[in-house]
């Protein structure tokens, strides 16, 4: 082959390749909906602990958590059925710090003046929403997390 051949193939390929690498690139297009909105956190329903952890060890086989119920009504209030160590004794009422990105999960007892606060998470854990509270309930060097699991109806 001669050189001027070979020379204008080079160009023919470098100009192709320039082409191919700009036209290759797509412009980013969001079709989300502009009114698009984070759904409110609900946590409606009855809930029970699957694991239990304190300072970051697994203690669930170490303590019966099986009866424990924290159940959480529309109109904002919550019973505790067969209280174990928790950041609350009794029933009373319950709010999110944020209804559509809640970080903490407010909770007070009835005839108390106090909030109490707990860190809060809401996952999908397996296809199944779970509830991950974080709280010291009284020795502040111990750190306990719940990680509920709605029970079916």
């Amino acid at each position: 082959m001669n050189m001027k051949y070979i020379y204008i193939l080079r160009k023919i390929s470098l100009l192709l390749m320039f082409f191919l690498i700009f036209s290759a690139c797509d412009k980013f297009s969001d079709n989300a909906p502009a009114n698009y909105k984070e759904s409110v956190k609900g946590l409606n329903g009855t809930w029970k602990i699957i694991k239990a952890l304190r300072n970051g060890t697994d203690i669930t086989s170490m303590f019966d958590f099986s009866k424990f119920r924290l159940n959480f009504n529309s109109d904002n209030t919550y019973l505790v059925e067969n209280y174990i160590p928790f950041i609350v004794k009794s029933s009373g009422t319950w709010s999110l710090d944020d209804p559509r990105y809640p970080y903490n999960l407010v909770f007070k007892e009835y005839g108390s003046q106090e909030d109490l606060t707990t860190g809060f998470s809401y996952p999908i854990v397996d296809g199944k929403r779970q509830i991950s509270l974080s709280f010291s309930p009284g020795c502040h060097s111990n750190i306990y997390t719940y990680i509920f699991e709605e029970v079916p109806n």
